[in-house]
Order: structure tokens, then sequence, then C-alpha cells
């Protein structure tokens, strides 16, 4: 079935949410079969995960849809929404999104003329040295993606709910002196992490199969709220 791009616009939200994962695979498929689709995949071997992600946070959260999606939108997107909404606890889980989202965004734009994504893609590449770091920026996020990556940096394992559940009892466990230095300590841990974050070279990146899966950023250790 051929692509419909403006499928989703002036339709309803209960008639739009029936339909989205279809239109995400379909839009995700139409990508990796165009020159850019391929061109990305001999560079990075797979992913579909944060084109999901840029469709799926952006007509559920902003309200837009893809072909009606301006600068403006995919900023509050990345800057905002993205890491408000998703955990990741290593910065370097983030490294690809640029690429995947900048390939995108050029392929809408030679096959389908949109009139904003000239102006988007230059944008992502502006965002591209600071995004894994925003990421993983505790102060983006909010008081869930700031338990997760606090459990995490004291510890345990938090893309398990046994891991999430015995941080709790023993944060719970601790008088709230002791808690107030525990949020301290992690808090300072996390933002020099994001802070002393360098991206890796194209050449340290390891090779990824499976467009649309997530072999290398594993979903156990991406938290969506």
């Amino acid at each position: 079935m051929t692509f419909n791009l403006r499928q989703l616009d002036n339709l309803s939200y209960d008639d739009v949410e029936p339909i989205l994962e279809n239109y995400i695979h379909s839009a995700i498929d139409e990508f990796i079969s165009s020159p850019e689709g391929e061109e990305y995949l001999q560079n990075y071997g797979g992913g579909g995960t944060w084109i999901r992600d840029l469709i799926d946070f952006g007509y559920n959260y902003g309200e837009t849809t893809l072909s009606q999606m301006t600068k403006g939108d995919v900023q509050t997107l990345m800057e905002h929404t993205l890491p408000r909404k998703i955990t990741l606890f290593d910065p370097t889980e983030a490294e690809d999104a640029i690429p995947e989202l900048v390939a995108f965004w050029r392929f809408l734009q030679r096959q389908y003329n949109l009139r904003s994504a000239a102006a988007i893609v230059k944008y992502l590449e502006s965002l591209a040295p600071k995004f894994p770091a925003m990421m993983s920026d505790p102060k983006r996020g909010g008081i869930a993606k700031a338990f997760l990556m606090m459990g995490q940096q004291s510890g345990f394992d938090m893309t398990t709910p046994e891991g999430v559940e015995a941080f709790q009892q023993q944060y719970n466990d601790n008088p709230e002196s002791a808690r107030a230095d525990w949020i301290s300590n992690a808090m300072s841990n996390m933002m020099q992490g994001a802070v002393s974050y360098q991206p890796k070279s194209k050449e340290a990146k390891k090779p990824k199969t499976g467009f649309g899966k997530e072999p290398d950023r594993k979903k156990t250790n991406r938290k969506k709220k």
C-alpha cells in the first residue's frame, strides 16, 4: 500500500488512534526504500525508533501531524517532549537520533516537497552535538525521570520492575535528611555525566541491524512515561 503522508490530517483523535501504528510503519517502510533511507542503512545499519517517536509524540503531545510539522514543533519535541518523556541511562543511546531524523526529513523534503523540511533539517543538524546530553539531563525530565536516573546512579537496575521496587523501598526506608543527601549526590553525578559527554566518532559506533528495531539502544533501557 502506498504511504499517504496526509492520512491523519483533519481527523479526530478517535479516528487517528486505531490507525496511527500502521501509519508509522508505512512512513518508516517508505523511508527505508528511498535513496535517503538506503544511504542511512549503509552508514548505520538499523534504526527507526526515533522516527516512530517523532510521529507518535508529535501527534499525541504536540497535536500536530507529520505533514503539518514546523521547525518550532520539532524543536519543542526534541528539546522538551522527548527528554521529558523518555529516560536514557547513557547519552550514547541517543547518538543515532539526529542522523536518523535528518535523513528522514531530507526524504520528506525531496519526496513531498514539505515547506518546513529544509528549516527542520538545518535545525536538527545544529542540535546534533547537544542532543545526547539533553536526553540524559534530569533537569529536562519530570519527577519520574529523575527518580529512575537517581536509582540507576545509586547502583540499582532501573530497567526492571524488581530494581525499581528495590530502590523505592530503600529510598522510603531512609530518613528525610539522608534522602536529601542522596538526591543531591545523585543529581550531581547525573549532571556531571551529561556535561562530560563527548559524541563518539562515526567509526566508533557499533554496527546495528534490523531497521525499526533497537539491538544496541535496548528497549529495556528506554523508559517512556
